[in-house]
């Protein structure tokens, strides 16, 4: 049985894992850290006053995350994500998602259904205004939620977490999406996948899921 102090200890430690993993990834995404740059455990550790310790544990979490690469005898860095590394990311979430819409529109009941609907109808409000003003990062957050919010539906937790992966890599890569026709033209196409959803037309949604994660795949490979 583990002492109350020693699962304590335990319990903070794994929050300062979590927060410090949450503040590494934020750089990458903000740009602050570049494909190529070194990870380094002093810095981070100083910078969120806690011990090396922690932060080597976050470097774990977002090397399994596909963020970081560690190189012998160089220490962690960001990853390069090369072209095939990016194709293959994706033909993996349009097989998820596409599970996950089946799921959703055959195995829902109605209430669920239109629950489902009315919480992607306003993620798709939000993510009018952030299109209208250019803002990727607000975004991107909206993007997630709205394709979180479909597996959430289904209740598959395993689908979850894989999918939560490779979520993680495909933002890593935005560069090619910051102007507002862009941002518009991504959220007209989730506007189409949630009317293919309230109306149960599984062959239009999953066409609709497919033709926007290519068109975001082949912004990435240019980008």
């Amino acid at each position: 049985m583990v002492h109350e102090n020693g699962a304590a200890e335990l319990q903070h430690r794994k929050v300062f894992r979590e927060e410090i993993r949450n503040a590494i990834r934020e750089a990458i995404f903000a740009g602050e850290l570049k494909p190529g740059d070194r990870i380094i455990e002093t810095y981070w550790a100083k910078e969120l006053g806690v011990s090396q310790g922690p932060v080597r544990e976050a470097i774990r979490d977002l090397e399994a995350m596909g963020l970081v690469e560690t190189v012998p005898f160089k220490g962690s860095r960001v990853r390069s994500l090369s072209e095939k590394d990016i194709r293959d990311n994706y033909s993996v979430r349009i097989c998820l998602e596409s599970k996950s819409i089946r799921d959703a529109i055959q195995n829902l009941d109605d209430p669920a259904l239109e629950q489902l609907v009315t919480r992607l109808r306003t993620i798709l409000c939000e993510m009018e205004t952030s299109a209208g003003e250019g803002d990727l990062r607000s975004f991107t957050e909206q993007d997630a939620a709205f394709h979180r919010a479909i597996i959430d539906a289904t209740g598959n937790q395993v689908l979850l977490r894989l999918w939560e992966q490779c979520n993680m890599r495909n933002w890593f890569m935005f560069s090619a999406l910051t102007d507002a026709k862009s941002l518009r033209k991504l959220q007209a196409g989730h506007k189409k996948l949630t009317e293919a959803i309230c109306q149960r037309n599984l062959r239009s949604a999953t066409a609709t899921l497919e033709d926007h994660l290519t068109s975001l795949m082949d912004s990435f490979i240019r980008g």
